[in-house]
């Protein structure tokens, strides 16, 4: 599928029509008397209709773009043959020229162009001969070519812009995204510990606390019994204590790491 140029984002090439309709009119007043210059304004003024209509109408009909470009054509051709001859009007397809680029595929723009191109010439020099024709035609298309390349130019530094905005955006949602895993995945990970000192607390502490009980039972029995055994028990028992508060101290600075000074 043939690709169209640019989307219409850059609005100065569509009001440079204005400023050339414009000028086309106070010409035209200046250079046309009696009928011509009533038929040349009721021209000119149904051609800044249709070009003032243009981007909204084609953006909501599709099939107006097939009808708008046509008639403007036959408006400029009609301007042309209005006696005596106004070389002006032909740069009336400078602004079709921005537009076309923005309305239509890259296929079809360009044949529009050429079309263009050929009437301009063709116009100007059956007006004004071959020399001054083609030379005053040459210098509309060069200011013609200038205005689109820059419309051109424009149009995909914004849509550049607007990617490269876009491709920002996706970039810190991605951030984001990543620091709400990084978040959860610390969690998860503080959980972990937490569960693992939890086994060691049951499985190391709960039993030396277990065997410290039974040792200190052990003791008051052997205390009615056989009194002399009662030492060793109470030496066993301290081992004991000493190996849980290790163990305890141990599991604490685990929950609380020193700080670096």
């Amino acid at each position: 599928m043939t690709r169209a140029f640019p989307v219409r984002s850059y609005k100065g090439g569509y009001l440079a029509g204005f400023i050339v309709l414009v000028v086309v009119v106070i010409r035209a007043i200046i250079f046309f008397e009696g009928q011509q210059r009533v038929a040349a304004i009721i021209l000119l003024a149904v051609w800044g209709l249709l070009y003032a209509v243009e981007p909204l109408l084609s953006t909501h009909l599709r099939w107006f773009r097939w009808l708008y470009f046509p008639l403007q054509t036959a408006l400029a051709l009609a301007l042309a043959n209005l006696r005596p001859f106004f070389d002006l009007t032909n740069i009336l397809y400078i602004p079709l020229s921005v537009q076309v680029l923005h309305v239509f595929p890259r296929r079809a723009a360009s044949a529009w162009l050429i079309l263009f191109a050929v009437l301009l010439c063709v116009t100007l020099i059956l007006g004004l001969g071959w020399a001054a024709g083609l030379a005053l035609g040459l210098t509309i298309l060069a200011a013609s070519g200038f205005l689109v390349s820059y419309d051109i130019l424009y149009a995909r530094t914004q849509a550049d812009q607007a990617e490269s905005q876009a491709l920002l955006a996706e970039l810190q949602q991605a951030h984001q995204r990543l620091q709400e895993h990084a978040a959860q995945a610390e969690e998860l990970a503080m959980a972990r510990e937490r569960n693992r000192l939890a086994r060691e607390l049951h499985d190391s502490v709960s039993q030396a606390i277990f065997s410290v009980t039974l040792t200190s039972q052990a003791a008051r029995l052997l205390l009615k019994r056989d009194p002399a055994r009662v030492p060793e028990q109470l030496d066993r028992l301290q081992e004991m204590t000493s190996s849980a508060l290790g163990q305890l101290r141990s599991l604490i600075a685990q929950l609380h790491p020193p700080q670096n000074p």
